[in-house]
């Protein structure tokens, strides 16, 4: 098979990480329908696919060494009088 057309994007698995050697394993897991082993192009364009149909989630980007601060809201009297009846 010509690979002329194709574009191959390697994979790598740090075998001496527990994450990364459950993910790989989990990877290779044979099909028990037909008792071969999985086809991990196949597969990873798949879960590509699903990613793609997911909406798209604002991110959210947090900066670790800035601070986070808590502005507390603040409410007429009025709203706040409101809101104690409710207490």
């Amino acid at each position: 098979m010509s690979n002329e057309g194709r574009k191959n994007k390697p994979v790598s698995f740090n075998i001496n990480d527990e994450h990364d050697l459950a993910l790989l394993n989990h990877a290779e897991q044979t099909n028990p329908l037909t008792g071969k082993p999985r086809n991990f192009s196949k597969y990873v364009k798949r879960l590509i696919e699903e990613d793609m149909k997911r909406p798209l989630q604002s991110e959210i980007m947090v900066d670790r060494n800035e601070p986070i601060i808590i502005e507390e809201e603040t409410y007429s009297i009025e709203t706040k009088e409101a809101m104690n009846s409710f207490i």
